[in-house]
């Protein structure tokens, strides 16, 4: 029986069926939108209170130094590498009413600065070793911003009274980056995983393209002729890799409209998401071999698709549980999803700007469980579904 056929009463169920495919193609969309309105700053950024009982000091030169304000001018100016600010900065006469706020957690931090803080450090400046200036914090550990906040503003704190102190240090830190890629934002990391739910998303439309035909009965008619289990599953794989492309095109214009900047290949990113479109539709037909109904596959069929979401890695970073070791790789538990490669893929291509020769590991993976699935799906459904009765 000729392919085409095949493939052209494939493309026209899903069509049919539109309420399914507009959902498998705009999920993920919409999750870029919803992950950009939540995480859409490129660098994080902490409020700090400060409470200045700085009270100045005159040099002897007649110079009128106050530290505090100083200090604070500096930290409000303060950015990353990439011009972003980093600690917004607000004044409280009072501690207890920044403390109110830190408990409101409508702060993350609060500086509080002594009254002798310019003298002292004029004291040093001019040679004399008085008593050391105290700069007190205050945080919430409950807070996940907290520590961060108070490492940005104890090192600058302590930069600037290196600076006006004229003392050095005994620790001179020097940083060096291992990429010349530029910083990577919380949105930026989440695009490959965003990526990878379009692709999951898949599931769905494909599963119920096989399960629909089963349930209105039209399998006996195709059993009738001679079309084999191979040739549908192939009619149908090609129908379902035009909507998974649809679907990942449209979510990563989505992320491209909303700032993201990918820096690998476009083309790498398509030939890893043809191969994760089989993958994703080999786990469709294991899963129509066992489900009957498109109620089964909307209730029951919950289940794998939040596995693949979940465990994949792409929403959050999950335990490492090691099954064998490989040489130098270890091979873990959800090593067994192809959807867990095909993330890692779509990161190390367009955050890391790699080509296709560095995700061969996880191409191999990927066309391997997509195989071992298939074989295992395309058995199970023409035991159950194909055989004449």
């Amino acid at each position: 029986m000729s392919l085409y056929p095949l493939f052209k009463k494939a493309m026209t169920e899903n069509f049919r069926d539109w309420k399914i495919l507009i959902m498998a193609i705009t999920f993920a969309p919409f999750f870029v939108a919803l992950m950009h309105f939540y995480f859409g700053e490129a660098t994080e950024t902490y409020r700090v209170a400060f409470v200045n009982y700085d009270r100045g000091a005159t040099s002897r030169d007649g110079n009128v130094f106050n530290g505090g304000q100083t200090l604070i001018s500096e930290i409000e100016k303060f950015s990353d590498q990439d011009g972003a600010i980093v600690l917004k900065v607000s004044w409280e006469q009072e501690i207890a009413a920044a403390l109110k706020r830190l408990k409101d957690k409508t702060l993350d931090l609060i500086v509080e600065i002594e009254e002798n803080f310019s003298r002292i450090l004029m004291d040093y400046k001019e040679g004399r070793r008085p008593a050391t200036a105290v700069v007190k914090t205050y945080g919430d550990p409950t807070n996940p911003k907290y520590i961060m906040a108070a490492a940005w503003s104890d090192s600058l704190t302590y930069q600037f009274a290196e600076q006006w102190s004229g003392l050095q240090g005994p620790l001179k830190f020097e940083t060096e980056s291992l990429s010349p890629l530029k910083s990577l934002s919380d949105f930026d990391l989440y695009v490959p995983g965003l990526l990878g739910l379009a692709l999951i998303m898949l599931m769905f439309t494909a599963a119920a393209t096989l399960i629909k035909e089963k349930d209105k009965g039209t399998i006996v008619r195709l059993r009738i002729s001679n079309m084999t289990t191979t040739e549908w599953i192939i009619a149908m794989s090609l129908s379902q890799v035009i909507i998974g492309l649809l679907a990942l095109g449209l979510t990563y214009l989505t992320a491209l409209g909303f700032g993201y900047q990918a820096t690998g290949s476009l083309m790498a990113m398509l030939v890893v998401g043809v191969i994760s479109c089989l993958a994703i539709i080999s786990i469709s037909v294991l899963v129509a071999a066992v489900l009957r109904t498109i109620f089964d596959l909307m209730t029951i069929g919950c289940f794998p698709f939040f596995i693949l979401m979940f465990f994949s890695g792409g929403m959050f970073p999950i335990p490492t549980i090691s099954l064998l070791t490989l040489g130098e790789r270890s091979l873990n538990v959800n090593d067994i999803l192809p959807t867990t490669h095909s993330i890692t893929a779509f990161g190390k291509i367009l955050n890391q700007n790699v080509g296709l020769g560095d995700v061969v590991y996880e191409m191999g993976a990927i066309a391997v469980l997509t195989v071992l699935y298939f074989a295992v799906g395309i058995w199970l459904f023409t035991r159950r579904h194909m055989r004449a009765k």
